[in-house]
């Protein structure tokens, strides 16, 4: 082992035209790593700046789509979000929308008033509005660094690249570059001359030129790489070749056989490792909130996210949600948004607009998306529906059809894979089947078939009175001699 600090990687937030991007541009221009005369830099969504003899990354991704996705994959890589607000703009949807990724993310947050230049502006009325929304920097009831500076003339500038790196003192980041390879993709595409190209920022490890790489599809198998390469060229932002790219820092990689999506893990081949984080909340992450969160049975609950025309209604609607049955992972008042959207395809939420427009684009988006978007007129039709959906997951039998059951046996490890060895009980299991795992009278997942196996022989179904193998897509899957199988079908 041979940990070292490593630069602190930072994520910039806000409102459209409130000076995020010519926040950026000033900064790289003032304090870019080993810039050339005349080169021109390229946009490749992370660069990184030296300042007073420290390195800072910053990951220069347009939109929170981005943010999103690689939350959902449970790539964390961000260490410290600089919130803009425009001091002559005050807070505005985005900025709530930004703040809302904020709280979910659990990071640290510095909030920079941008615009200070421009005459009769009130950088207060922004830290009042903050305030409201649950951010309190300092002065305004809270602890929350905040920065007044000018994008356009550089006024503040520095003081906001001082708050920087007092933060990453504090936190102390840390990595070891002799570790195993891990980077993660902030931002792919194919460029018509080089190929597919990736964005990359490495967290442990080294990554360097002719390395065999894979990125994992986090759907499937760690031990089944989705994406392979070899790294062709390695170069920052000014196209500039690299030798080696070690923890905290950015780079482009040319050399995949297809274009990896962002958010996935990038490892070295023959050394991906065999359980890989795939959600928001990663279980460390669960564990650190709740020491006890282990010790419960975690049910099944439903995603949702709420609009509605008016602050009274909406809260009208969340006091008749089940907290046993719902996990509300985002409410507010307005339209959908396209955010919303991306926040529900990377989360599995489905989005219940009440009284509220929902325009053409969002929902062609939405179906794209595959995201289940429900609109109402009637408050106690939205409710009834709700009240239906939260007694199927209390209830789950309601509108399901039985359609054979199984028991695990024995548990036996193969090729590294955990297999049910059971016994079918009554009626038919087929691979494409709906499943629930029971414990007792408990169901306490609800599986997706992998394989089903008679010996060494791969089947489709077996039916009742016969033994067979069964493993499961997900490889952490929970499962114990004595645990039922009951394939089901749902009806309309």
């Amino acid at each position: 082992m041979a940990i070292q600090t490593r630069p602190p990687i930072v994520t910039i937030m806000g409102h459209v035209d409130h000076g995020k991007t010519s926040l950026l541009d000033y900064i790289r221009k003032a304090h870019v790593v080993a810039r050339e005369a005349g080169g021109i830099t390229q946009h490749i969504g992370a660069y990184q700046i030296e300042f007073k003899g420290k390195k800072v990354t910053f990951i220069d991704t347009p939109g929170h789509a981005a943010f999103n996705k690689m939350r959902a994959r449970g790539a964390r890589v961000t260490d410290l979000i600089i919130l803009v607000v425009a001091a002559n703009d005050g807070v505005k949807p985005q900025t709530v929308e930004a703040i809302r990724h904020i709280k979910e993310a659990n990071v640290p947050v510095i909030v920079a008033i941008n615009k200070i230049d421009l005459p009769n502006v009130f950088p207060d009325m922004a830290k009042a509005q903050l305030a409201e929304e649950g951010i309190l920097v300092s002065g305004y009831g809270g602890d929350v660094d905040v920065v007044e500076l000018s994008a356009k003339t550089g006024q503040g500038v520095d003081a906001l690249l001082d708050l920087i790196l007092v933060t990453a003192e504090l936190h102390d980041y840390k990595a070891d570059p002799t570790a195993d390879l891990r980077a993660v993709v902030i931002e792919s595409t194919k460029d018509k001359n080089r190929g597919p190209v990736a964005t990359v920022i490495v967290q442990e490890g080294t990554l360097t030129p002719r390395q065999d790489i894979v990125a994992p599809s986090a759907e499937q198998d760690a031990t089944t790489p989705q994406i392979e390469g070899r790294v062709r060229q390695l170069v920052d932002e000014n196209r500039k070749a690299l030798q080696e790219v070690r923890p905290g820092s950015p780079a482009e990689i040319i050399g995949f056989t297809t274009v990896p999506p962002v958010g996935s893990y990038v490892f070295e081949k023959g050394k991906v490792p065999a359980e890989l984080p795939t959600s928001l909340t990663t279980a460390k992450e669960v564990a650190e909130a709740d020491p006890f969160a282990d010790l419960f049975e975690q049910k099944p609950k439903l995603k949702l996210m709420l609009r509605a025309d008016v602050q009274g209604t909406l809260e009208a609607i969340e006091q008749n949600l089940d907290p046993e049955a719902i996990e509300l992972l985002r409410s507010g008042v307005g339209e959908v948004t396209e955010d919303d959207v991306d926040y529900a395809e990377t989360t599995g939420a489905t989005i219940y607009a009440f009284h509220t427009k929902v325009s053409r684009q969002i929902e062609e988006k939405a179906r794209n998306a595959n995201v289940k978007l429900k609109q109402y007129d009637v408050i106690y039709k939205m409710l009834e529906d709700l009240q239906k959906r939260m007694l199927k997951l209390i209830e789950p039998t309601i509108d399901e059809v039985v359609l054979g059951e199984a028991e695990i046996l024995q548990i036996f490890d193969m090729k590294g894979e955990r297999i049910a060895g059971s016994r079918m009980i009554t009626g038919e299991m087929k691979k494409t089947d709906l499943l629930h795992l029971k414990r007792g009278d408990e169901i306490i997942s609800n599986p997706e078939i992998k394989s089903l196996m008679h010996g060494k022989e791969t089947i489709d179904s077996v039916k009742a009175k016969n033994e067979f193998g069964l493993t499961f897509k997900k490889k952490k899957e929970e499962f114990q001699v004595g645990d039922k199988l009951v394939a089901y079908k749902v009806e309309d």
